[in-house]
């Protein structure tokens, strides 16, 4: 039974152990890939969305170029003006063109994109082939006769209308194919991203689930066998006393029955020799005499052991009059002024229960004689709420009860403190509750509750 219970135990233990290592393992695989997305956004698809848009600046910057260098070289009222016209801010558009297109290249992977690269070097050649037309036209404008210039505005027109078409076919596939392409690209590595994260997060949550589960399962599982193991305990410990109580009632029996009735034939036997001796032997009488003495002490001591093991009384007249009798002993015993409060009727109670609340009375009524130095004392005896009370108060010196029990055993403290212990063991094995309350000069209070079925 008990191998079961370990392999039940180490399973669960196992298991739960397993759970924990697989979801820090999941937390950490879901961090490495949202890890890995971003790192993939930053280092491909950002730099490529970055590129395009360059493409389209500079693209946009050349065919600024263009046009200003058209309308510069065509003002001739504007003498200063024409000089700034050159080809410089072309140049510099075109190179940074390329060196975004190359840029975008170097980050590009599917076939696909490649093709891409290709298509828009092929229409910046065609573009800058009609920019070149364009700016020689117009060089050859300024030196052209009259008739002719109007022939060469007019090509230097349908060209730059050509030009503005290409101009837009090439920011309408940067726009439309590169970037939303890219955009695209994105969106879906985000969405495998999101859809990863919620796998996660189900399986984590699972996880959890089933980690909580048997987790709540093995807990429960040791409480029980705990609780049971505990069970066990407190019934052996039961039966113990049971037994106990059982030898003491039987061994007071016959304490009180066989060597009481033994003193007394011994008693009545001394009696009838002492009538039948002769007055004249005094001697013989006087030790006859002692002999009775000793006997009637014996009787005395008989009665005394018997009520120490098990009162008779209990089982006789019941718990209320032999605390009363109790009571008066100890009160002809040591002189201190004892109250008692009964109930109205007796209370309906076990033997067991009877047994240790007599026995509560007798340790806490001896420890006040013994320990308190108090000159009165009330025991209380109530039945309320389906609960018995007794409780003894006195107005003795007190004492430290939590410094007591704290300290090692010594030997004038041993009885007082193992009496405490095991009264309040009882008790609670029993299903009740003992408190003491107590401390130095202010007397002391011993209440003990037991619920009664």
């Amino acid at each position: 039974m008990k191998k079961a219970v370990d392999w039940k135990l180490a399973g669960g233990f196992t298991a739960l152990l397993f759970l924990i290592v697989a979801i820090g393992l999941i937390g950490i695989l879901q961090i490495q890939s949202l890890s890995k997305t971003v790192d993939e956004l930053g280092r491909r698809y950002f730099p490529i969305q970055n590129a395009a848009l360059e493409m389209r600046i500079n693209n946009s910057l050349y065919a600024m170029g263009i046009r200003n260098y058209i309308f510069w070289r065509s003002a001739k009222y504007l003498e200063a003006a024409r000089n700034a016209a050159n080809q410089e801010a072309i140049n510099s558009a075109l190179r940074a063109f390329d060196r975004s297109l190359e840029a975008y290249s170097s980050f590009t992977q599917s076939t696909e994109q490649k093709q891409w690269v290709g298509e828009i070097k092929a229409l910046q050649q065609e573009l800058c082939a009609i920019g070149k037309r364009i700016i020689n036209l117009v060089d050859r404008i300024e030196d052209s006769s009259s008739s002719k210039r109007g022939e060469l505005e007019g090509a230097v027109n349908k060209l730059l209308m050509t030009f503005e078409n290409k101009l837009y076919r090439i920011d309408d596939f940067l726009d439309v194919t590169v970037q939303k392409a890219n955009l695209v690209a994105v969106k879906i590595q985000l969405l495998e991203a999101e859809r990863a994260r919620k796998r996660a997060i189900i399986l984590l949550s699972w996880s959890a689930i089933f980690c909580l589960g048997i987790g709540a399962e093995t807990a429960w599982f040791v409480y029980r066998n705990r609780r049971r193991e505990r069970e066990r305990r407190e019934e052996l410990v039961r039966r113990m006393i049971k037994i106990e109580e059982e030898e003491r009632e039987n061994l007071s029996l016959q304490v009180h029955d066989q060597m009481g009735q033994d003193l007394s034939g011994l008693r009545i036997y001394l009696d009838v020799i002492d009538r039948k001796l002769p007055n004249e032997v005094e001697e013989a009488k006087k030790d006859i005499e002692q002999g009775k003495s000793i006997l009637s002490d014996l009787l005395e001591k008989s009665h005394n052991i018997a009520e120490l093991l098990r009162p008779p009384a209990l089982d006789e007249v019941g718990l209320v009059n032999t605390i009363n009798s109790l009571i008066f002993q100890y009160r002809q015993m040591s002189g201190i002024n004892i109250t008692y409060q009964k109930p109205k009727r007796e209370p309906r109670l076990s033997g067991e229960y009877s047994l240790l609340l007599y026995r509560v009375a007798q340790e806490g009524l001896t420890n006040v004689v013994k320990h308190a130095y108090a000159k009165n004392v009330r025991v209380e005896l109530e039945l309320k709420n389906r609960v018995v009370q007794l409780s003894i108060r006195d107005d003795g010196r007190g004492f430290d009860y939590v410094n007591l029990l704290q300290r090692p055993f010594r030997r004038r403290t041993d009885r007082l403190k193992l009496g405490f212990l095991g009264l309040k063991e009882r008790v609670e094995l029993l299903g009740g509750s003992m408190h003491i309350k107590t401390a130095p000069g202010r007397g002391t209070r011993l209440t003990v509750q037991l619920p009664v079925a």
